[in-house]
């Protein structure tokens, strides 16, 4: 049995890795944020939310609840963006409407000693078989474009 989880493991892990998009800058968060902004503004994706998580979690009492178990990686930031372009997601609503929870993006960014990593969850890796597939490797297309612009 756990010859055959590993193998399992083995045979996704290249799949798993190729779904999520990953970034890393050498600079804080602080400079990256605004020109990550302005990136997606200039490929023409609409920012329609904007979260700082980790002071969320703060506001919320979480490091009193967790404790020492409370951000054991000395995370300094954690922020998501929400985004879509209306053109893509009015394309994927009217092929496939369930691709709706792929439109709008997320994207988060997490720092750690003055170093900012950008992430992004690849959708055209859950649209697989979906008519709407050709429409999200455009968008996603266009958000790998607009993050690579950040280098």
């Amino acid at each position: 049995m756990k010859k055959l989880l590993l193998s399992l493991f083995l045979l996704l892990s290249p799949l798993m890795a190729d779904g999520m998009y990953k970034l890393t800058l050498n600079q804080k968060s602080s400079v990256v944020y605004p020109k990550l902004l302005d990136a997606l503004d200039a490929h023409y994706l609409i920012v329609v939310s904007q979260i700082d998580i980790l002071d969320k979690f703060k506001h919320a009492g979480l490091p009193k609840k967790f404790g020492k178990n409370f951000n054991t990686n000395n995370l300094t930031a954690i922020k998501a963006v929400i985004a879509c372009n209306g053109g893509f997601g009015n394309a994927i609503a009217n092929t496939d409407p369930y691709m709706m929870g792929l439109c709008p993006v997320r994207i988060t960014l997490i720092e750690k000693e003055g170093k900012t990593t950008i992430l992004f969850v690849k959708p055209s890796q859950v649209a697989a078989g979906s008519k709407a597939l050709e429409v999200i490797k455009k968008l996603e297309a266009k958000v790998i474009a607009s993050l690579e612009a950040l280098k």
